[in-house]
Order: C-alpha cells, then structure tokens, then sequence
C-alpha cells in the first residue's frame, strides 16, 4: 500500500520513524554484541528501503502481491482443507511464527540453486553427447567443437525458459518474506537468505550499514 501511494508522505513518515528509532539505540560496547531494539531498528529500516525501492520498480508490486494473493488464497484454503480441523483459525494463528517467511526464503534460495544448475546444463550435454557416441560407435568429434554447438544452442534456449523472469521471481520471494516477517532480527534464514541479497544488489542503499553493524559480517 505504502508502494502504491503516489504521495510520499506515508513512506516519509516511516522513514522519520526508522531513523529516530535507530538513534535511540546505542552502538555496542566491548564484547557485547548490538542490542535486540539496534537489530530491530536495521531491518525496519531496510523494509523502509524496500518499499522505497519498490516505488521505482512497480512491476515488482504486482508479482508481489500475485505471490501474497496466493499464499492468502489457494495455498491457505488447501492447508485449511487438510489440517484446519474444528479450529482453522488456530492452525493459521500458528502458522504465523515465522512459516511463510521461511517458505518464501527457502522459495528463493530454491530458485539460485536452479540457476546455478541451469549453468552446469551445457557441460552436462557435451559430456551426454560424447558418451552416447561412443557408446554408439559413431564418430568421434571434437569437444571442442561439441562444446561450442551446445553452448551456442543453449543461450536462445535458456532465454526462452527464463521468460517469466526467474531472478524477478527470486526478488520478489525475498522482498516479500520481508515485508511480511514478524521480526527479521530474530529470523536468520530471512536474515541471510532475504536481507543479505538483497542489500548485495543494491536494494537497501539506505540501510546496508546499519545491517553491518548489527549482524555478523559472514
């Protein structure tokens, strides 16, 4: 909603109360490590940023809330279905401790290990294509040459699988397990399979400090 306000007064006024929330709290002294307030004060200050960061990318407001639509929509009902019982309501209720969070990291880490596979397919083919000729007794070619075709003709084909855009897809599953988790500072898997990524691509301009100074730097 705050995205979507073409005024940015709302968006102002939770950047103002970030701020003032951060300098309430006070760096870390000696061996003790940031306050729970100070991590709190960071990741509200980094969803300030995303929704900043959102106001300029509002394609990504929609896959947002297509993604949310659906976790509110047919995935509830179904959980509904199968173990809501007599009380749905308290399934749900339960549900809250941080799960859709952690479905929406573990969704785009997911997603870079797909990627990362996706890589690893041209070495994979030129191998299949060299041991199925020999196992077929045709004749031998070139790997260099295998390597080049396949390489060559994966590129247009990987394009044409990536057409629905699976790094969109990743961000918006990590921007979202943000904006909706209770308490980021106490949620690691949101912490470092959400935040960090986001703050490495530049999304939380604003805030990449302030997390460096409360959450461990590895």
């Amino acid at each position: 909603m705050l995205a979507r306000d073409p005024s940015p007064t709302s968006r102002q006024e939770a950047r103002d109360r970030s701020d003032s929330d951060w300098a309430k709290t006070q760096p870390p002294r000696g061996r003790r490590g940031p306050s729970k307030g100070r991590q709190a004060a960071a990741t509200d200050s980094a969803t300030v940023d995303l929704i900043d960061w959102l106001v300029e990318n509002p394609s990504t407001i929609e896959h947002i809330q297509e993604v949310g639509d659906l976790l509110a929509g047919p995935v509830i009902r179904e959980l509904d279905k199968r173990f809501g019982g007599s009380d749905p309501r308290e399934t749900r209720r339960r549900l809250t401790d941080h799960f859709w969070c952690d479905l929406l990291t573990a969704l785009a880490e997911a997603i870079e290990k797909f990627s990362k596979a996706m890589d690893q397919i041209p070495a994979y083919v030129t191998t299949a294509i060299i041991k199925s000729r020999d196992v077929e007794h045709r004749s031998p070619l070139l790997e260099a040459l295998i390597t080049l075709a396949v390489r060559t003709a994966w590129e247009p084909i990987k394009s044409m699988i990536q057409t629905g855009g699976i790094e969109d897809l990743q961000r918006t599953c990590r921007i979202l397990a943000v904006l909706i988790c209770p308490a980021p500072e106490n949620h690691a898997a949101v912490q470092n399979g959400a935040l960090l990524p986001l703050a490495k691509e530049g999304a939380l301009e604003i805030s990449k400090e302030r997390l460096e100074q409360v959450f461990p730097a590895d």
